[in-house]
């Protein structure tokens, strides 16, 4: 192999290391910036590419029979992986619906599940009988599309998981998002867990020579009989918190509200103040994101959350994420199409 192969082969390997070593920088310095999650996943593409090159050029017989093998499965997993996932988007979309009521995000949810299967479908078509140069271009431009959307659910899944670390540094104050109340006024399940890591966070930071307050957010649904805040309250009370130590917010209806007026409460309790919020792991990277709108200095800590509802609660944040960005999504997803069909026409 000439040297001048071999430098290009190496090159994955070197942007590999740039976007790893970009994606550290950033989180580090702020976790709750959108293109975090960007960065570590083009870092691990560039890597794997990397070693698959490496392994092109090796004369091992084993290495490339592993090589053959590996291509083999991935030419039959991806498209099974597809089918699953177009499958997965029509039924999480109905339940969003039937849950929440028609809204323009999970319509599009489900329309992505029956465009995909539409394009394998036709895919198929195409290789078997009509063999079109234009069915082509059209399918590579969904596909295209379809891959977009993937990496962005992996970037804020991914993002979501980097979360989960804890906070390193003493805070004045931990917030604790609202959710639903059961009818009887007291606290639902997902709200229990944030509660109940809020307090596990709490005893950390007694632990370190620190004394944060907790601030309860949230209103009063029309379905419940008090303001969360309050039933918040009273659930750390019961498990040992002092009232002295809680301040409640009792006017937010939403996560935008949740945080700036729990803001607003903690600047006039101390002006300079470090403090977290606490939610649901598939909430925290949405929020962190909302914080930083609000130029507040704010950090998000999962909590747990059911494995069975997690899938349901994960597309859903994606879709509220991906419509937060919507125009930029919408520049992104052009600037590709047009340079995909200049490589088309011009090129390929």
């Amino acid at each position: 192999m000439k040297i001048g192969e071999e430098v290009t082969k190496m090159d994955f390997s070197y942007w590999g290391s740039i976007c790893l070593a970009v994606f550290i920088t950033l989180w580090l310095t702020d976790r709750r910036r959108f293109l975090n999650g960007y960065f570590l996943i083009a870092g691990l593409i560039c890597f794997v590419i990397a070693v698959w090159q490496w392994l092109e050029v090796t004369q091992a017989p084993w290495m490339q029979a592993m090589m053959l093998i590996t291509s083999l499965v991935l030419t039959g997993i991806i498209p099974i992986a597809l089918a699953f996932f177009a499958l997965a988007c029509v039924l999480y979309s109905r339940r969003l619906i039937r849950y929440s009521g028609s809204q323009l995000g999970y319509v599009m949810l489900e329309t992505i599940g029956f465009v995909i299967w539409g394009m394998l479908i036709v895919t198929l078509l195409n290789s078997l009988f009509f063999r079109s140069h234009l069915i082509w271009m059209i399918l590579g431009i969904l596909f295209l599309w379809i891959g977009y959307l993937m990496v962005g659910f992996l970037s804020y899944a991914l993002s979501s998981l980097l979360d989960e670390f804890p906070i390193l540094y003493s805070v004045d104050f931990i917030v604790i998002l609202g959710a639903g109340l059961l009818a009887d006024g007291s606290v639902s399940r997902i709200l229990q867990r944030r509660l109940d890591k809020g307090i596990a966070i709490y005893k950390q930071q007694r632990k370190r020579g620190a004394h944060p307050q907790f601030v309860v957010s949230g209103g009063q649904g029309s379905d419940e009989i008090m303001p969360e805040s309050r039933a918040m309250g009273n659930y750390l009370i019961e498990n040992g918190i002092a009232k002295s130590q809680i301040i409640q917010e009792n006017a937010s209806t939403s996560t935008y509200e949740n945080l700036y007026n729990s803001e607003i409460l903690m600047t006039k309790e101390k002006v300079f103040h470090r403090a977290i919020f606490v939610t649901n792991s598939f909430h925290v990277f949405r929020a962190g994101v909302i914080a930083k709108r609000l130029h507040t200095t704010m950090s998000g800590i999962s909590a747990s959350t059911s494995i069975h509802y997690l899938p349901f609660a994960a597309f859903r944040e994606y879709l509220a994420l991906f419509m937060m960005f919507k125009w930029t999504n919408a520049m992104i997803l052009a600037t590709l199409t047009i340079s995909y069909l200049i490589y088309w026409l011009f090129v390929y």
